[in-house]
């Protein structure tokens, strides 16, 4: 069955209209049967009482003079009241003293009343009129009128002229129903129509037809306008929405090299830290390779060829010149020397080559753990943290030792970490840098670097660096991760900005703390625990 709230607005308005119709037709029907149902009984009861009053004093005088004929001859008067069907005469002793219609006046007895009244007799409507002569009541009329037949005519009528008027009503429903929907709901269907097709199509620039000036016409009106106003904010929020898919895609390309340059930039840093290592060890290099040029450049080796020579020249007569010639007996005590001296340089040449030998895998080492972790770019796996930390220390060592920076490890046993390794080496080496940096500008008595892992109970694992350098500003603790912001001279800004990027490209996060100036800093690096089925 179809519900009222789906049928057509032209059924409901018809509905409407007969239901609103009929109910005020029953109300007034209601009214108007009550006050003439009541102006009826009472017109009736006033009808009785006139006739019956009248009657009582017309059989006053038959009574007194026992003449019971001339009372029925009067009661007989009551042929004209067709609504009175029975009338007696009732003495005060209880007897029926005369009766209409005639022959009715047998011993049968009527509940009598003592004063007028109405009564209820065997379902029959009863009005009781006391007859009296000279203040004293001498007997009772009694009518009996059929006054159920009366209203039930009378109700008849007013249900014939109820459904007269209902069918009336309706009718005259249906006409202006009918009119109605020719001037408001065609309209509003053509709008319902109009709804629709915008609905399904999105298109705003469809209208409404306007069919009349009423209020109908008005709200065409404002729905047109509506629907201008609703198509030029459409245009306009397509035209934003454009704009912003084409900022949004100038941002991300933006995005993209501010990555790919704070990559750049994370990569110098470790190229630079390297090189700069590198270059350390090189200077120790370059004196070992010096003192054993030095060694080797020594005149010893062409004083011992002259001594060859002499000795050369002398073949035929060697033992005489050795013994007998002052230059000769200089030679056993030049040759013992010159082979001290030989020894000894050879073991300082020995000992600077080993330690030649010792940089040159210095810098292999160095040169290897950068290769080794450019190798594994962009490739995500369960790393142990201290291992991390080592090669970023490895790598910054010579730089540390060369400034007179005291290194302190405080490693807790703790769990993987699922991470780029190049990522995390550009963030520790950048570190250590701005640490070493620090503890330069500050220069306290003793250069301390703490290091200290550790593993949150929210799943991370904390690489903290501390040291007792130069400090942080409170103001600057929240803008140092800032693209381009720095207070070192010279400074480009990229490192630290860089650094928390790529931590939070690895679900991690980097923070700074420091007490103020002259109090150190502390930068605090939180990997993501790796997953066990990362490690197995």
């Amino acid at each position: 069955m179809m519900k009222l709230r789906d049928t057509p607005i032209r059924t409901k308005l018809r509905l409407v209209i007969l239901t609103t119709c009929t109910v005020a037709l029953l109300v007034a029907c209601a009214i108007l049967f009550g006050i003439q149902y009541y102006v009826f009984k009472k017109e009736y009861r006033e009808d009785l009482a006139s006739v019956a009053g009248m009657l009582a004093g017309r059989v006053t005088a038959a009574i007194n003079f026992e003449n019971s004929a001339r009372a029925e001859a009067i009661l007989g008067s009551l042929a004209v009241k067709p609504f009175i069907t029975n009338a007696r005469l009732v003495l005060k002793d209880g007897k029926t003293f005369a009766a209409y219609p005639p022959g009715t006046n047998g011993n049968g007895k009527i509940r009598s009343a003592n004063e007028a009244g109405e009564l209820w007799e065997d379902g029959a409507f009863v009005y009781a009129q006391p007859v009296e002569h000279d203040g004293e009541r001498i007997g009772t009329l009694y009518l009996t009128s059929n006054y159920a037949a009366q209203a039930s005519r009378l109700l008849n009528l007013y249900l014939a002229i109820f459904c007269g008027v209902l069918a009336l009503c309706v009718l005259v429903g249906l006409l202006v129903s009918s009119r109605l929907a020719r001037f408001v709901t065609a309209p509003l269907q053509k709008l319902a129509v109009t709804v629709r097709t915008i609905a399904a199509n999105n298109d705003y620039s469809v209208r409404a037809n306007k069919t009349a000036d009423d209020e109908v016409g008005a709200f065409t009106e404002s729905f047109n306008e509506m629907l201008e106003r609703i198509q030029n904010r459409d245009e306009a929020l397509r035209h934003e929405i454009a704009e912003r898919a084409r900022a949004e895609n100038e941002l991300q390309a933006l995005h993209a090299q501010l990555l790919e340059a704070s990559r750049q930039a994370g990569m110098a840093e470790v190229a630079t830290g390297v090189l700069h290592n590198v270059g350390n060890v090189l200077n120790s290099v370059n004196v070992s390779a010096t003192l054993v040029a030095e060694k080797l450049s020594i005149q010893r080796l062409n004083n011992l060829q002259r001594t060859a020579e002499m000795l050369q020249t002398r073949n035929g007569d060697l033992g005489e010149f050795l013994v007998n010639d002052p230059k000769g007996r200089l030679i056993p005590d030049y040759l013992t020397d010159l082979s001290r001296h030989l020894i000894a340089e050879r073991r300082e040449v020995l000992t600077e080559l080993e330690l030649l030998t010792r940089n040159i895998e210095h810098i292999k080492e160095i040169v290897s753990t950068q290769q080794t972790y450019a190798r594994v770019a962009g490739l995500i796996e369960p790393v142990r943290p201290d291992v991390l930390m080592e090669d970023a220390l490895r790598m910054a060592k010579g730089s540390l030792q060369r400034h007179g920076i005291r290194v302190i490890r405080d490693y807790e046993e703790c769990s993987s970490v699922s991470v780029e390794r190049h990522k995390v080496l550009q963030i520790l080496v950048n570190l250590i840098r701005n640490a070493k940096q620090a503890l330069d500008e500050a220069n306290p008595a003793a250069k301390t670097l703490k290091i200290r892992i550790k593993e949150t109970a929210e799943g991370f694992v904390a690489l903290i660096i501390e040291d007792n350098g130069t400090g942080i500003p409170e103001e600057n603790l929240t803008r140092i991760f800032s693209h381009g912001f720095t207070t070192r001279k010279g400074g480009h800004g990229f490192g630290l900005h860089s650094a928390a990027l790529a931590a939070q490209q690895m679900k991690g996060n980097l923070t700074a703390a420091s007490e103020g100036i002259g109090r150190g800093s502390t930068f605090t690096l939180e990997l993501p625990i790796a997953r066990k089925e990362a490690t197995a």
